[in-house]
């Protein structure tokens, strides 16, 4: 049976917050909707998964267990091996939402049958709307400002800090929280699983765009992220969005560009590194190509699970 929708949710280490994100979203989304909701467990300890064991049995969720730390990209890849749905909500299992965003979403790419993907208006922990759209990365923008896109993108230029009352015509979302038609994201391939923690959502939001499809914001329906609840913040995690920054450039803008910003994160991180010290490690990173052999995705073991 095809669902309408299909909630891909990542856990690792943060069961508690897997827990309270899928018992929100049961109790938040219309039960008229076919909502199936898969968890995917990325190699949790044994005592971090047993507390899953409070999902166990719940209708419409799925739970199916990693040996290996995916990462985000290749984790949802394998939960959609588990769905199957006509949309794809890959939503953040440090996510509360405030209303029925999953019906919201669906009714709106049902009336809008060229989105391919869009997202809630993203809240803070004080519940107050925070910028949760972006413009794609080019170089241009990165020594001019986004306002360079009032000039050439007039009719789809929409300040970040403005939060917008009617849906808008945006180029990238936060990958916390991505709606996506399930044939368009099939279409192109899905997640690129290079990529382990950071920029798939603006490698996905260009290849839909490629492909003709649009990407929307849609400030009706609301979303609560507490942010870090999933990933703690370390020189660690920072060099692996640095890894992947440079993947996407030279995936995407070519030798030139990437060169370009290779030079840009140089002068950004050597100023910091005069207060932070350990960012020369992130220099030297830089320096060396920041190949995707360095992601941590390569220092984990597989384990031995039941």
């Amino acid at each position: 049976m095809q669902h309408d929708v299909a909630v891909i949710t990542i856990n690792y280490n943060s069961s508690r917050f897997t827990i309270d994100c899928v018992t929100n979203l049961l109790e938040k989304t219309d039960p008229t909707l076919n909502l199936q909701v898969v968890i995917v467990d990325n190699n949790s300890t044994p005592e971090e998964y047993a507390q899953l064991s409070a999902l166990q049995g719940l209708d419409r969720v799925t739970i199916v267990r990693s040996k290996v730390n995916y990462g985000y990209a290749a984790g949802n890849m394998y939960g959609i091996q588990f769905a199957k749905a006509k949309y794809y909500f890959f939503l953040n299992n440090d996510c509360q939402l405030l209303n029925d965003c999953a019906s919201i979403l669906f009714n709106f790419c049902e009336q809008n049958p060229n989105v391919g993907l869009c997202s809630p208006q993203l809240y803070n922990e004080e519940h107050q709307p925070t910028p949760c759209f972006d413009y794609f990365p080019d170089i241009v923008s990165k020594f001019l400002g986004t306002g360079i896109f009032r000039i050439t993108r007039r009719k789809y230029f929409h300040p970040r800090k403005k939060i917008p009352n009617t849906p808008i015509r945006v180029d990238v979302l936060s990958g916390s929280q991505l709606f996506i038609k399930a044939e368009a994201f099939n279409k192109a391939g899905g997640f690129d699983t290079i990529f382990f923690l950071y920029c798939e959502e603006e490698d996905i939001a260009m290849r839909l765009n490629r492909l003709g499809y649009d990407t929307y914001l849609i400030p009706e329906a609301h979303n609560l992220h507490f942010g870090g609840g999933s990933t703690e913040k370390s020189l660690a995690i920072q060099k692996e969005f640095i890894i992947s920054y440079l993947y996407f450039y030279r995936k995407h803008y070519g030798f030139i560009k990437t060169q370009l910003l290779k030079f840009t994160l140089l002068v950004r991180y050597t100023k910091k590194s005069i207060k932070t010290p350990s960012n020369i490690h992130i220099i030297t990173l830089i320096l060396s190509g920041a190949h995707p052999k360095n992601s941590l995705r390569h220092s984990q073991t597989i384990s031995e699970i039941e």
